[in-house]
């Protein structure tokens, strides 16, 4: 990326430098990680990189106007959650002869939910524009509003711009958020195509509607039960309750505590009481849990007890029967190695030393996850272990291996596939079985499915700098990589896989998480952005999360657009769940990331 100027790089700048901690909160609040207070005028250790953030001294034309655009649409949103748009203000920002189409929809697909539970309204939109005064774009704001409620949010984002000597064309997303009297919810997100005066005081010319979405529910459909369930626990109300935001500053640093772990959870029954339990693996210096579900709605941490209070940084964790004894082994998978506890049967667990898994730690991978499936059809369960980048020790504030090319990184450290020979034994078999190509792709998540319907599974891995995998199980242990051959290697950052058949054919399809950016989305698409050949390439890593709908044949066709499935923020993972319980699958998508003042940073 030849022309990577301050711009593109500030969000970097932030995350690596200007974080901090409010760490004045009492108990009860809510610990957060916050920015730390700029002294001005060069005085403040961080003003240095404050310097590089600013885009008034960036070379890029469109980065300056997306900043001055921004404003002005900050105030469009104040005005949306205030329920009040002062006239005055309005016309200052409207240039003489402004047009625009309605900001809401005369018509459009609607969709009624299981039992009427929620409605939906969807029109791909208006781009032609007539003549608009000032006090009629001002209903049509108070229109737009009134749509939500009590608008709670309402958030602006720009992911396109164009700047001429003339004009700024900016795409921006709006989501509003909000509450009717009788307590009905509502979301809105739609696109504008925008066009404003040149630099200086823009001043707002077109605007034309892209596509709407309106999603309204009776209630919430789930209740926040955190406090119910754990908060009689006394290892959550003085540990989990606070978060790493908080632990960070109270740890020392040689730990190597990672604010960006984002470890999940492991589910299973490990006490074999018919009650499903928890795992919860934590950053490098706080212990990780085990949560024994107690029948009655209600949760105890019993990690000491049960001999699972690893300290150690951990990726993930799995349940999973690795002996055939009919209750759930633990595989740990910590930075360093792959640790295995075996059930008892008894709700403990033994430490399972020399299993064949610590080959990982002795080739200096950091291995993060793994994912369980008997793909030699042998009748045991068999192990994946994937790994992001090499050990570069506890505390180093390096990382030991940096993903080049960015867009095809395959330098990341290697993932490993281990044969199950019985009575808890494992062996290397990566490269043997084929799972040595592509094998170093800075990998987050790994997922087995038979989706070709052959009755052997195989896997795909989502990777965070590129190219994804999909090993195709060709038997006999042997395993070839068609990811691109198939066209589901979906360039990208992937963060997470998922398989279900979302639209009832009877063929398993996949859903890959990646990241939506509307700033990585706005610079791939400058002039400026000179990474010859590859600026279809970048804008495809910033479009979102992929499903990918299985035609049979080992085929499949990306939807991911017409479908809508594609935008989820900055995704970390997916899972495909019947809400409504009306036989068709919805997707959950957990998502977001460290943010600073700015919130266009991410």
């Amino acid at each position: 990326m030849g022309s990577m100027t301050r711009c593109a790089v500030s969000a970097l700048w932030l995350v690596f430098f200007a974080l901090g901690v409010r760490s004045s909160a009492q108990d009860g609040e809510i610990y957060r990680l916050g920015v730390p207070a700029r002294a001005g005028e060069g005085e403040g250790p961080l003003d240095w990189v404050y310097e590089r953030v600013a885009t008034s001294g960036d070379s890029w034309s469109g980065e300056r106007s997306s900043d001055e655009v921004k404003a002005a649409l900050d105030k469009i949103s104040g005005w949306l959650v205030e329920g009040k748009v002062p006239p005055a203000a309005l016309a200052e920002l409207l240039a003489p002869g402004f047009r625009a189409a309605p900001l809401l929809p005369a018509a459009g697909k609607e969709t009624v939910g299981s039992g009427g539970s929620w409605r939906s309204l969807r029109s791909t939109g208006e781009p032609g524009v007539a003549a608009a005064k000032t006090e009629e774009f001002e209903k049509e704001l108070l229109r737009l509003g009134a749509a939500c409620g009590r608008v709670s949010k309402a958030h602006f984002k720009i992911f396109r711009v164009s700047a001429g000597k003339e004009s700024i064309r900016t795409d921006v997303l709006l989501e509003l958020d909000g509450v009717s009297d009788k307590g009905e919810f509502s979301q809105v997100r739609t696109t504008w195509r925008m066009e404003w005066t040149g630099a200086g005081q823009v001043r707002l010319k077109t605007l034309g509607r892209v596509e709407f979405e309106k999603v309204s529910m009776a209630g919430r459909a789930f209740t926040d039960s955190t406090i119910e369930c754990l908060g009689a626990d006394p290892v959550f109300n003085r540990q989990l309750s606070r978060g790493v935001g908080h632990w960070r500053t109270r740890i020392d640093a040689a730990s190597g505590m990672d604010v960006y772990g984002h470890q999940g959870i492991a589910v299973g029954d490990f006490d074999g009481d018919g009650w499903l339990d928890f795992h919860v693996p934590q950053p490098a210096g706080l212990p990780n849990r085990l949560y024994r579900n107690l029948g009655n709605g209600t949760f105890s941490e019993v990690a000491r007890a049960a001999g699972v209070d690893v300290l150690d940084g951990t990726g993930g964790s799995l349940f999973v029967d690795l002996d055939n004894d009919s209750d759930a082994d633990l595989v740990v998978v910590t930075s360093l190695e792959v640790l295995l506890f075996e059930n008892d049967g008894k709700g403990r667990f033994r430490r399972g030393a020399g299993s064949g898994l610590e080959k990982a730690g002795r080739r200096s991978a950091s291995t993060i996850g793994c994912a369980a499936a008997d793909y030699d059809l042998d009748g045991d369960l068999d192990l994946y272990i994937f790994s992001y980048v090499f050990w570069a020790g506890a505390g180093s504030k390096l990382q030991s291996t940096y993903p080049y090319p960015y867009h095809d990184a395959n330098n990341g450290a290697p993932n490993f596939l281990f044969r199950n020979e019985g009575k808890l034994r494992f062996r290397d078999v990566t490269e043997a079985s084929g799972m040595s190509v592509n094998n170093q792709r800075f990998s987050l998540a790994a997922s087995w499915c038979d989706f070709d319907a052959d009755g052997d599974p195989d896997l795909y891995v989502a990777n965070d700098f590129g190219r994804n995998n999909l090993f195709l199980n060709e038997g006999g242990g042997r395993f070839r990589e068609v990811a691109q051959k198939l066209g589901v290697d979906d360039v990208g950052n992937g963060m997470s896989v998922t398989w279900e058949d979302f639209d009832n054919d009877g063929r398993i399809d996949l859903y890959v998480g990646n990241m939506w950016s509307s700033a990585g989305s706005r610079i791939a698409g400058q002039p400026e952005f000179q990474a010859v050949g590859l600026r279809e390439t970048y804008r495809r890593m910033s479009r979102g999360n992929s499903l990918f709908r299985n035609v049979g044949g080992g085929r499949f066709e990306d939807v991911s657009l017409q479908s809508g499935a594609f935008f989820g923020r900055w995704s970390w993972s997916g899972q495909f769940l019947d809400v409504e319980g009306d036989g068709y699958e919805d997707l959950y998508v957990v998502n977001g990331f460290i943010s600073n003042e700015n919130k266009d940073d991410l």
